[in-house]
């Protein structure tokens, strides 16, 4: 042990702050149950994605109508979000052209990447980018809407990835204040 090293050097940290979903953000027909998200509406996560490339990923635990993506945090939560709605929701939804139906047990996988212009958000299926988008503008948080029956269950990092995170990319980095 010297002047810049301590027996502590080799301990974990005290604080890995993961996000989860924001009680304060969610429509007032969900509910968040062991981690599921069911009811009719949205929900966002609780910490903006602020760093360059961000990853999260969701299991459609049962089928029904449901998108997951991105959103700005002034968006209404009492529906389904999808950008031909919603002009600053950026989401992949149950019936999304173009993309195999998706059934209970799939597992989306969803990168964020605003370390290039312009802004990219990738969705992933069994390792393969189903859909992207981009144009993606403003602060924004992870969403989850659900309706019709449809159950989510939204993972960001709290256990391991299934889909494997694209190289360079990482859970959301919890923001937090300092003062």
């Amino acid at each position: 042990m010297g002047c810049c090293t301590s027996k502590d050097d080799d301990l974990p940290p005290a604080f890995d702050p993961i996000i989860s979903l924001s009680d304060k953000m969610a429509g007032p027909g969900i509910t968040v149950r062991s981690g599921s998200i069911t009811g009719t509406g949205s929900i966002m996560g609780d910490s903006p994605i602020l760093q360059d490339k961000a990853y999260f990923e969701v299991t459609v635990v049962r089928t029904g109508t449901f998108a997951v993506g991105v959103a700005t945090k002034d968006v209404a939560l009492d529906g389904v979000l999808s950008q031909d709605k919603v002009a600053t929701a950026w989401t992949l939804t149950s019936s999304q052209q173009g993309v195999a139906a998706l059934g209970a047990g799939d597992t989306i996988g969803v990168a964020f990447d605003q370390g290039d212009y312009p802004v990219q958000l990738y969705f992933y299926r069994d390792g393969k980018v189903v859909h992207q988008l981009s144009g993606i503008r403003g602060e924004v948080l992870a969403v989850f809407s659900v309706s019709d029956g449809a159950v989510l269950e939204p993972n960001f990092g709290g256990k391991p990835y299934l889909q494997g995170m694209p190289p360079g990319f990482q859970g959301i980095i919890k923001s937090m204040s300092l003062l």
